[in-house]
C-alpha cells in the first residue's frame, strides 16, 4: 500500500462529525531562544516489538528541571515511525524541551487496499498503541535521572493520529498521577464514535467496507450501534469525559484538514475539535483551539510546522 493509501484510509476512518461553522483563529505566538542539541540517545527500547523504541533529544544546559515533551508520529493508527517524526521532534528541542520521540506498534494495514478488502484480525488495536505511549514514558522515567534530566514537568504532542494518541493517553487513566500534565493535537481527531447516520453510510457508500474493516481492526470488534463503546474507548471526547476534569489540551488545526483527508461532506473533524475545546473549557480545564492557514500535514507554507510547534510550546509554558 503507497503513502498515499494510508492518508485516504485514515481519512475514511473516522465517520464521526457533523458541519458546523468554525472561523476561529488565534494568534501564533513565538518562542525567542533556540536550544542547540546538546546529546541524543537513538533506538531506546521500552519493549521488545521492534517498533517499541524511542530517541531523546536534550537541549544545551539541560538538567533535572527542564521540561519534557513525548512526541508521536502520524500514520492513520496503520503506518509510520519516530524517524518520519524526527525533524519535528527536533524542533521542539529547539525550544528547550527534553523530547522523547516514540515509535508504537501499528494496527495490521494488510490488504485495505483491496476490493473487498479482507478480514484480519490485528493483534494490534489502537488501545495497545496507547499502552506503548504509557510503557514509553514508564522507560523514560526509569531513565531520567542516569541522564541528569527530570519529569517534573512532562507533555506530549502528536501530529495526526499521534495527536489522538497523545490526547487518549493524557487524558485516559494510563497517565498515573495525571504525571504528563497537557496534551497537544496538531491536527488529529478528537472523536471517533459513530452517528445513525453514519453507521448508515458504512451500508452505503463504496468506501463502506474498507472503513468497517479498518474499525474492525483497530477496535477488535465489528462496527455497530451495539459495540459504540468500543469506538468510544478510543474517542479523546469521551475519555476526558470519564475521567473529568479532563486535562489541560491545545488542538492546532488546518483549516482544510477535512478536505485533506476526504472527510467532506460527511463530517467535520475541525468542528469536532472545536466542540472538544468548549467541553474542555465546560470543565474548567485551560484548552486552546487554533485553526492554522495550512493543510493537514502542516506543509501549506514553509514556517507552517514551526508556527504549529511555537504555539503547542508556548501553550505548554502557560499550563504549569
Amino acid at each position: 500500500m503507497k503513502t498515499r493509501n494510508y492518508t485516504i484510509y485514515f481519512g475514511m476512518t473516522f465517520l464521526i462529525l457533523t458541519l458546523m461553522a468554525c472561523e476561529k483563529s488565534d494568534t501564533i505566538p513565538t518562542v525567542d531562544k533556540v536550544y542547540e542539541l546538546e546529546k541524543r540517545e537513538l533506538n531506546v527500547a521500552y519493549g521488545s516489538h521492534p517498533l517499541q523504541k524511542m530517541d531523546i533529544y536534550f537541549p544545551e544546559g539541560y538538567g533535572s528541571g527542564t521540561p519534557v515533551i513525548f512526541v508521536i508520529h502520524g500514520g492513520g493508527f496503520i503506518a509510520g515511525t519516530k524517524e518520519d517524526f524526527t525533524e519535528r521532534a527536533k524542533l521542539f528541542m529547539s525550544k528547550g524541551f527534553v523530547t522523547v520521540n516514540i515509535s508504537h506498534r501499528l494496527v495490521d494495514a494488510t490488504g485495505l487496499d483491496q476490493t473487498p478488502p479482507p478480514r484480519v484480525h490485528s493483534p494490534v488495536k489502537v488501545t495497545d498503541e496507547v499502552s506503548d505511549i504509557a510503557a514509553a514514558v514508564e522507560k523514560y522515567k526509569s531513565l531520567a535521572p542516569g541522564y541528569g534530566s527530570g519529569t517534573a514537568k512532562m507533555y506530549m504532542a502528536g501530529h495526526s493520529a499521534g495527536g489522538t494518541l497523545a490526547m487518549l493517553y493524557v487524558q485516559g487513566d494510563k497517565n498515573t498521577g495525571k504525571q504528563v500534565s497537557a496534551s497537544g493535537n496538531l491536527a488529529g481527531l478528537a472523536n471517533l464514535s459513530l452517528t445513525d447516520e453514519q453507521y448508515g453510510y458504512l451500508q452505503q457508500h463504496e468506501h463502506g467496507p474498507a472503513v468497517k474493516e479498518l474499525l474492525y481492526r483497530m477496535t477488535g470488534v465489528e462496527p455497530t450501534k451495539e459495540t459504540a463503546l468500543y469506538l468510544m474507548a478510543i474517542s479523546p471526547n469521551w475519555v476526558s469525559s470519564a475521567n473529568t476534569p479532563g486535562m489541560p489540551n491545545i488542538t492546532v488545526m488546518s483549516n482544510t484538514n477535512d478536505a485533506d483527508l476526504r472527510f467532506e461532506p460527511y463530517f467535520s473533524t475541525i468542528a469536532d475539535a472545536q466542540k472538544y475545546d468548549g467541553q474542555l473549557r465546560s470543565q474548567g480545564v485551560k484548552s486552546e483551539f487554533v485553526v492554522m492557514d495550512t493543510d493537514h500535514g502542516f506543509g501549506r507554507h514553509a514556517d507552517d510546522w514551526e508556527k504549529a510547534i511555537a504555539a503547542t510550546v508556548s501553550f505548554f509554558k502557560r499550563v504549569n
